[in-house]
């Protein structure tokens, strides 16, 4: 969940990381890049055989426009090769955070960060500028997902609010 559209740095699919072929793919919010838009993603005898059982609607069903920022999505991600991108500004990300703590996982830009006050310590990132959600049993993990147009600039943006933050 929430690693699609190249975010792991690695390929346009997270499941793509791991060789896996799932039976379902369902894509939100990013597709259309804030257009309401979502879509899911299937193999043709499964789809059939769902049509056969029921009547489907959907409330983001594919109108025109909606397909067309969904297509333009998808072709600013392969002309600006926001995938590669993603990886390497990730692991800008997750070097520049092991240097300040010692717990930083993730791939691309997906990054956790587990802290005793994690929910602390993003409030007062907050206060710095920066939102960062938490996760994880008790909500001990941050949880930092940026916009996957972030370049070095932004990096270091980030890694200053953070150090702030931890003061």
């Amino acid at each position: 969940m929430q690693a699609g559209f190249g975010r792991g740095g690695r390929n346009l699919w997270r499941f793509q990381d791991f060789g896996l072929t799932p039976d379902f793919v369902t894509l939100g919010k990013p597709m259309g890049n804030g257009h309401p838009v979502a879509a899911l993603v299937t193999r043709r005898e499964i789809a059939e055989a769902f049509v056969e059982v029921d009547e489907y609607f959907s409330t983001f069903g594919g109108n025109p426009v909606s397909c067309v920022a969904a297509l333009t999505v998808l072709d600013v991600i392969e002309q600006t090769g926001l995938v590669e991108r993603c990886g390497q500004v990730g692991a800008e990300l997750r070097a520049g955070l092991q240097e300040l703590v010692p717990e930083v996982r993730g791939q691309g830009l997906m990054v956790g960060v587990e802290l005793p006050d994690a929910g602390g310590f993003a409030e007062r990132l907050r206060e710095h500028g920066v939102l960062v959600g938490t996760t994880g049993p008790s909500g001990g993990v941050l949880k930092i997902r940026p916009p996957l147009i972030w370049e070095s600039a932004e990096v270091g943006r980030f890694l200053s609010a953070f150090r702030n933050a931890l003061r």
